[in-house]
């Protein structure tokens, strides 16, 4: 009898969890707009690689996929190889299924900019307050500044 109420308790807690990440995940259904987007190099100075004021949008759908695009504000048309590989450099995009665990946000990246994000998992850490979403990263290597050790802080608003 004492092994039935283990596995109830545990069943419970394993549905009351998996409700509360559905719930999370359609709070966060829509689209939402970049605000800010910071660096910070780990030993030295925070920046704000594409500027003061990126663009960007991320995606969420209600069955789970998410998408993310980041660009420079000042993007101008390509007229040559050299002005291809230059907005090639002031973009960052990457899609695929979203998990959420607690304040954890796993995207498991099927489509990205950067082939080396393909197929791997993306975790960040969130925070939800009503129209407002704060995405941080965890200590990593940066794919835009090569060498270095960053996390990065990506804040966003609901767009209505």
């Amino acid at each position: 009898m004492m092994r039935l109420g283990v596995l109830v308790a545990v069943c419970f807690c394993f549905q009351s969890g998996f409700a509360l990440a559905e719930d999370i995940a359609g709070r966060l259904a829509g689209s939402w707009q970049l605000t800010s987007w910071t660096i910070q190099i780990i030993g030295g100075d925070a920046t704000e690689p594409f500027g003061p004021k990126p663009k960007g949008r991320a995606v969420f759908t209600p069955d789970g996929f998410s998408a993310f695009m980041i660009a420079r504000p000042d993007r101008k048309p390509a007229t040559n190889d050299a002005d291809s590989a230059a907005l090639l450099k002031s973009l960052m995009v990457y899609t695929g299924k979203f998990t959420i665990d607690g304040d954890k946000l796993t995207t498991d990246v099927d489509l990205s900019w950067n082939e080396l994000l393909t197929g791997t998992s993306q975790v960040r850490f969130f925070k939800l307050e009503g129209d407002k979403l704060s995405i941080r990263t965890a200590e990593q290597a940066s794919a835009v500044l090569p060498g270095k050790r960053v996390v990065g802080t990506l804040n966003w608003e609901r767009e209505r």
